[in-house]
């Protein structure tokens, strides 16, 4: 067995029969060589500098004298001599042009007092007290390097080699499978570099974004499920301890249907009639759409606009609002866009009244007039003028809470010409006029105020007509005998013929005679006044218009007849006196 021992006098055998008494420090390292005769020498490999020491022999045996230690020891010196190279880089590979620093390092025996000389491939450098300084590395400066110790012994350092290296060079990007990939499908992406020492790592990075593609550090690159958002280009760079170096872009191009299709208006906002606008349908897609279509919905149909990129309106008008989209396709596909609403603003326009139940309405009937008017956004005031049919000035209501002028109950003051103005923020426009004519029925004008006046004016115009028509009954009378007299209608007070037209006397109230319907023009409304309520003539004096008419009324068998005469206001003839004429005055309407 070979032991030594350690500072604290404990014995490490470095190398006994039994494996398991070996020091840790030594195990696996030693090997005994010796023979069975004067020949006990151990072998210790991979020698360390703490090795060395005082290294003792001994045998044991199963005698009880058969124990002894050799009482001469063997003195292991063990000299630590290298190479040392700075900067360190990996496999000791220097880029051309860099700075290197070589030197010599002792430890152990040849440490005190030793100088070193530095060897490159055997060739000595000289010794240096501490570097020897290399600029410009290149070639000429590879090689092994080995440090000795002057005076030379039979001690030398192992070699270290530095090599002339280069960083990463001609790195590309290959993709496997090549060329287009279609949506949905896989692809590989492989980066390459030439370097020396080796790449040390990757990086991936996408169309010149800031930062690296999550987890990419190796030098593929697997993109599965292809989405439209996967094309674009794409670079690696490849990373060494001499350097850094980026591919050129390889472009993944992913092919994809139409996506993202909408219509955008422009001008955006509000659109007011008769300004520019233009629809343009905007699609995604790759290859790019190659055709585009317009459609219009109007209602349940829909309508075919035409097949181009832009539909575009010089002079926008109220009937081109409404509901749009459009469709666009390519070799893989098509796409639909949104319904999108175009919108036009106007002021008010077509507006109009509408007058019920008619515009021609009775006395004390419900009359309802409503404000008409195409605009948007909505009317928001609506303003009503009423001209008089005397053409005076207009009146005016205004009101704010909608199109409806309602009356509850229309009399004659309700008569004239109506319009209406509508409003909105885009302007007004004034409906055409509207003429409302309010019907009365007939009715018995009773003038209490002037009955005494009325009875004397009476009175007096039948005494006058009776002197004037005394001869005319006096004829009438003598032809009674010999023929019976039919009443007749005539334009003067010649006797009555037999041959002219007569009419039967309706029996009944004259008050319960309706008036007619009121013709176009203005005019008032005849009055029929009873004998009882007649005017009194101081009145009549006064207008020049009147006339008088002498009613004849004759009992007959079969029906009553009137006869009906017409008499000058101002006449020569002499009235014909009769017990059965009944007399009355109508004033005539003025025009």
């Amino acid at each position: 067995m070979w032991f030594r021992v350690s500072a604290d006098g404990r014995r490490e055998f470095a190398h006994h029969t039994d494996p398991d008494q070996i020091g840790l420090s030594f195990r696996g390292r030693t090997r005994y060589i010796g023979g069975s005769y004067y020949s006990c020498s151990v072998q210790i490999r991979g020698v360390k500098l703490g090795d060395a020491g005082q290294y003792h022999f001994r045998f044991e045996t199963d005698q009880p004298l058969g124990r002894w230690t050799s009482p001469d020891t063997v003195a292991l010196d063990v000299t630590d001599l290298r190479v040392q190279v700075h900067p360190a880089r990996p496999a000791n590979t220097f880029g051309s042009g860099e700075t290197v620093f070589v030197g010599c390092q002792a430890a152990g025996c040849a440490a005190a007092g030793r100088s070193l000389a530095l060897y490159r491939n055997g060739l000595n450098l000289g010794s240096y007290e501490k570097w020897m300084i290399v600029n410009r590395f290149d070639q000429q400066h590879a090689g092994a390097y080995a440090c000795r110790p002057i005076p030379p012994q039979n001690v030398q350092s192992l070699p270290l080699t530095l090599a002339l290296g280069h960083g990463p060079r001609l790195t590309s990007i290959a993709a496997v499978p090549p060329g287009e990939v279609s949506e949905g499908g896989s692809v590989t992406l492989t980066c390459s570099s030439d370097a020396a020492p080796p790449v040390e790592s990757f990086a991936w990075f996408k169309d010149m974004e800031s930062g690296s593609i999550p987890d990419s550090f190796s030098p593929q690159l697997r993109l599965s499920h292809l989405t439209h958002t996967d094309g674009g280009e794409y670079f690696c760079v490849a990373r060494s301890s001499l350097g850094t170096e980026r591919s050129r872009p390889l472009l993944l191009n992913v092919t994809y249907s139409p996506k993202n299709t909408r219509v955008l208006v422009s001008p955006p906002g509000n659109i007011r009639e008769g300004s520019y606008v233009n629809l343009s349908c905007v699609s995604r897609a790759n290859p790019p759409p190659t055709r585009y279509a317009w459609y219009r919905i109007l209602g349940d149909q829909v309508l075919s606009k035409g097949a181009f990129q832009n539909m575009t309106f010089p002079s926008v008008r109220a009937h081109h609002s409404g509901q749009y989209y459009c469709t666009a396709s390519n070799p893989l596909g098509y796409q639909s866009a949104p319904v999108a609403t175009l919108t036009v603003l106007y002021p008010p326009k077509n507006t109009s009244i509408l007058a019920r139940p008619s515009s021609v309405v009775d006395a004390g009937r419900p009359l309802t007039l409503t404000c008409v008017s195409q605009a948007n956004p909505a009317v928001d005031n609506f303003t009503w003028h009423r001209l008089a049919l005397d053409g005076g000035s207009a009146q005016k209501w205004g009101t704010k809470s909608g199109p409806v002028f309602a009356f509850s109950e229309v009399g004659p003051r309700e008569s004239g010409q109506y319009y209406c103005e509508a409003r909105n923020p885009m302007g007004a426009h004034s409906s055409p006029v509207l003429t409302v004519r309010v019907r009365g029925r007939l009715k018995v004008i009773a003038l209490a105020s002037a009955v005494g006046v009325s009875a004397g004016l009476i009175t007096l115009t039948v005494a006058i007509m009776i002197s004037k028509n005394m001869h005319r009954v006096d004829v009438e009378s003598a032809e009674v005998g010999s023929k019976v007299c039919r009443p007749s209608l005539t334009a003067d007070t010649a006797p009555c013929d037999p041959a002219q037209q007569t009419f039967p006397a309706r029996k009944g109230k004259m008050s319960d005679i309706m008036e007619e319907a009121d013709d176009d023009s203005d005019s008032s409304h005849p009055s029929i006044v009873p004998l009882s309520d007649a005017p009194p003539a101081s009145d009549l004096s006064r207008s020049s218009a009147s006339k008088y008419i002498t009613v004849h009324y004759s009992k007959l068998s079969s029906t009553d007849e009137v006869q009906i005469h017409n008499l000058p206001l101002r006449g020569d003839r002499s009235p014909t006196d009769s017990s059965r004429a009944v007399y009355s005055l109508l004033a005539q309407p003025r025009r």
